[in-house]
C-alpha cells in the first residue's frame, strides 16, 4: 500500500473518530440534566409550559400545580437550604432572584451541584431571557425560544386608562415604583398611585394621597384585612371610593407565564 493511502486512511479514521466523538458530548449534554430542582416558582412555572416535569426531582414548597403532585418540596424559595436540595440528589438546581439566601448559589456551586440563577434582575427582559436558559437547560431550545418571543409580544403597552392603581400585598405593603406591579400597571394603560419606591408599607397619609381608582391586596391576606367589607371601611380607604379586589400574589407581585393576561385584567378593572 502506498504511503499517500496510508496517509488517507489515518485520516479518513481520525475524521469518524471526531465525528463520533462530538455526536457522543452532544447526546451527553442534551441528556446532561434529568434530575433538576426548581427552587423557585416562576422556573416551576416554565418548566411545566415545556412540558419538562419529567425531569423534575425537586420544587419550590409553594408551588400547587397538579401536575407536579408527586414531585418532592424542597423548601419555600424565600427560606431554602443547600441541605433540602441535596437530599433529592439533582445534577442541576434552578431559581431566579426570588430564592433567598442569595448566597445559596454559590454553596451548592460549591458541593458540586450545578446551581444557575436564570434571573437575576426582576425585569420584563430578564424573565423572557430566563425562558430561553431554562429551555436549553431541558433539551427544549427551540420551545423555549418561541414561548419567551410570544411572551414578549404579548407584553406590548396597552392604551392608556388614566386610571390610578394601588398594588398591596396585605393592604399596608405595596408595590411602589421600581417594582414589577409598578411596570404591569403601566404596561396596562394605567398610574401607579402609590408614592413609595419598592415594596414598602404605605401611610394613612400616603393612601389619601394616592386617591386610587383601584386597590388589588392578595387574596390570600383577605381574612386578615377584614374582607372587602372591612377594608373599605378605612377612612383613607372609604374616601377614595375605589373598587377593591382580591387577586392571587403571584399574579401581580412578580413575572410569570401569566403576565400577558394580568396585564388585560388589569387594563378592565380601571375600564
Amino acid at each position: 500500500m502506498s504511503p499517500q493511502a496510508v496517509t488517507v486512511m489515518s485520516q479518513s479514521k481520525f475524521s469518524a473518530a471526531l465525528i463520533f466523538g462530538l455526536l457522543s458530548a452532544t447526546s451527553l449534554s442534551a441528556q446532561a440534566y434529568d434530575r433538576i430542582v426548581a427552587m423557585s416558582p416562576d422556573v416551576v412555572d416554565v418548566m411545566v409550559a415545556l412540558g419538562a416535569t419529567h425531569k423534575l426531582v425537586g420544587k419550590d414548597a409553594t408551588n400547587s400545580n397538579p401536575a407536579l403532585k408527586h414531585v418532592r418540596p424542597v423548601g419555600m424559595h424565600r427560606n431554602i437550604t443547600a441541605e433540602s436540595v441535596l437530599a433529592v440528589k439533582p445534577d442541576l438546581a434552578l431559581g431566579s432572584y426570588m430564592v433567598q439566601p442569595a448566597s445559596i448559589y454559590q454553596r451548592l456551586n460549591g458541593l458540586k451541584v450545578k446551581a444557575v440563577n436564570v434571573a437575576p434582575k426582576e425585569d420584563a427582559a430578564t424573565f423572557a431571557s430566563s425562558i430561553k436558559m431554562i429551555g436549553n437547560y431541558v433539551g427544549k431550545k427551540s420551545q423555549g425560544n418561541q414561548l419567551a418571543t410570544t411572551w414578549l409580544k404579548q407584553m406590548q403597552p396597552m392604551k392608556a386608562t388614566k386610571k390610578r392603581y394601588v398594588l398591596s400585598y396585605d393592604g399596608r405593603i405595596v408595590a411602589g415604583k421600581g417594582t414589577v406591579g409598578d411596570e404591569l400597571i403601566r404596561r396596562a394603560g394605567g398610574i401607579n398611585a402609590a408614592n413609595v419606591s419598592g415594596l414598602k408599607p404605605m401611610s394613612r397619609e400616603g393612601w389619601l394621597a394616592a386617591k386610587p381608582d383601584v386597590i388589588i391586596i392578595a387574596d390570600h391576606n383577605q381574612a386578615m384585612v377584614g374582607g372587602l367589607a372591612g377594608f373599605s371601611k378605612r377612612p383613607e380607604i372609604a374616601a377614595s371610593k375605589a373598587s377593591v379586589q382580591f387577586w392571587p400574589a403571584d399574579s401581580f407581585l412578580r413575572y410569570g407565564l401569566n403576565s400577558p393576561q394580568v396585564l388585560k385584567k388589569l387594563n378592565a378593572a380601571g375600564s
